[in-house]
């Protein structure tokens, strides 16, 4: 019997796209930078392009490849988890809970004045993150049985009780608060502070990653069902705990920085599962290679976008400050990715 070796085309393909990404985003924006203002910056003279390249586009670069990367993994960490193409690194109520913990840091701003600067948000978003992620856990503990449906059931009971928290603190906050509440809310990777952002994310998402990894055989497992992975000596509800606790510190490490960004940890790892099979073994390094090139690309498209579509010179240079968050454009085309896969599945008998 011959034994077919999966095909490494795809993931040629996929680093070929990643080190195109690494090399041509910082490059585009609304200002032009030629590679001697790159060399300025290397020198410690940068000029003005050099400063916007080194300060602004790198570090924002490096921050969406980290937030598609590791959304992207979380979403396959969770499909895995619940058996379920379709669930979602925000499917527990980690993005809400960190949308809770930002809002309530805004809103008492005026107050506590420490709480309205940037690292205070971010703080409290993962503080909120983290804090659903223990009640859901606790809710599927009290059950004691820790199954996929106690968990999914859990999460979006919390995650909905944190959006109702969430409205009543825009309702009876100031309109400032409320709109950046909802800008917030939107995700971008923007970063306000250089390469802050990137470096507090990065330690938490490579822990959780390296748990993902050491599990990759027991994720194929699960997907077989958990009377399968017990007959062949996994231990299910140890490798659900582990699982569910690392995808979810590398979401909310992600989401304290950027704010929600939706999509990418449904879309990614289809695409990439079409490319390189289900096998986790593949699956997940596909798709870290995926979202860094996803979430990059979209926040490329989403900041010029509106200049680039501009009718006229003047428009565009009247259009160049807006940017749009990237959290909108991946919502965008995550909407239309699945409306298409619904139009495009075979169609199924009539209920009558």
């Amino acid at each position: 019997m011959i034994e077919h070796k999966p095909s490494k085309l795809p993931f040629a393909v996929l680093i070929a796209a990643c080190l195109a990404t690494i090399v041509t985003v910082p490059m585009i924006g609304a200002g032009h930078v030629g590679w001697a203002d790159i060399r300025t910056g290397l020198s410690g003279n940068a000029t003005v392009p050099g400063q916007i390249f080194w300060q602004v586009r790198v570090p924002r670069l490096l921050l969406g490849m980290l937030a598609g990367s590791a959304l992207a993994a979380a979403g396959v960490a969770f499909q895995s988890l619940f058996r379920n193409p379709l669930a979602s690194p925000f499917t527990l109520g980690v993005a809400s809970g960190a949308g809770l913990g930002a809002a309530l840091a805004m809103s008492l701003a005026g107050t506590w004045t420490l709480l309205g600067s940037g690292w205070a948000v971010s703080a409290a978003a993962f503080l909120g993150a983290m804090g659903s992620v223990l009640i859901v856990y606790g809710l599927a503990g009290v059950r004691r049985g820790f199954s996929s449906n106690t968990l999914l059931l859990a999460g979006v009971s919390i995650g909905f009780v944190c959006s109702a928290m969430i409205l009543l603190i825009q309702y009876l906050s100031s309109q400032a608060v409320t709109n950046a509440t909802i800008r917030w809310l939107m995700g971008s990777v923007d970063p306000l502070t250089g390469y802050e952002a990137f470096t507090y994310s990065l330690p938490l998402v490579l822990v959780g990653l390296a748990i993902l990894v050491w599990h990759w055989r027991e994720m194929d497992l699960l997907m077989m069902g958990d009377l399968v992975a017990a007959g062949r000596g996994v231990n299910v509800r140890r490798a659900r705990r582990w699982i569910y606790f690392s995808a979810s510190v590398m979401v909310a490490a992600v989401v304290a920085q950027t704010g929600p960004i939706a999509f990418v940890g449904l879309v990614v790892p289809h695409l990439v599962r079409m490319a390189v099979g289900p096998t986790h073994g593949r699956l997940l390094p596909g798709a870290l290679l995926g979202g860094a090139i996803f979430l990059p690309v979209c926040d490329v498209v989403a900041a010029n976008g509106m200049r680039w579509l501009s009718p006229s010179a003047t428009a565009a240079a009247q259009l160049s400050a807006l940017s749009i968050p990237v959290g909108v454009l991946t919502s965008l085309i995550g909407g239309v990715f699945f409306l298409g896969m619904l139009l495009g599945r075979r169609s199924e008998a009539p209920i009558l």
